[in-house]
C-alpha cells in the first residue's frame, strides 16, 4: 500500500492508496482542492466543514451529470446500432433477392441438356 500526502484547503492529509495509484490520487486531490478554493473565494469564510460539504455536493452533482450523460450516450449508441443492424439486414435481404433473380435468369438462359 502506498501513502500519499495531499493538500486540500491548505491542509496536508496523508492518504493510503493502492500501489501505483499515487499519481491519480494526487490529481484527484488537486481537483478537490481547486473546487474548494473556488467555493471559498466565492463564499468567503464559511468554515471548513461547510466548505467541504458544499464542495462534495458540487462534485457529486458533476458526477451525477456525467453518469446521466453516459446513460444517454449508451442509449443513443444502442439505438444507432439497432438502426444500423436493421439497415444492414435490409440491404443483405435486397442483395440476396438480387442474387436469386440473377441465378434464376442464368438458369433460364442455360441451354437444355442434350439427350
Amino acid at each position: 500500500m502506498g501513502m500519499v500526502d495531499v493538500t486540500v484547503n491548505g491542509r496536508t492529509h496523508t492518504v493510503q492508496c493502492d500501489d501505483g495509484q499515487e499519481t491519480r490520487l494526487r490529481r484527484l486531490a488537486q481537483y478537490v482542492d481547486g473546487r474548494v478554493r473556488e467555493l471559498g473565494g466565492a463564499n468567503g469564510q464559511i468554515g471548513d466543514l461547510r466548505l467541504l460539504v458544499l464542495t462534495s455536493l458540487i462534485i457529486a452533482d458533476e458526477l451525477s451529470d456525467a453518469y446521466d450523460e453516459i446513460k444517454r450516450l449508451r442509449a443513443s449508441l444502442a439505438e444507432t446500432s439497432k438502426t444500423g443492424e436493421q439497415r444492414l439486414s435490409e440491404e443483405l435481404q435486397r442483395v440476396a433477392e438480387q442474387i436469386e433473380r440473377l441465378a434464376d435468369a442464368c438458369h433460364l438462359a442455360e441451354p437444355a441438356p442434350r439427350t
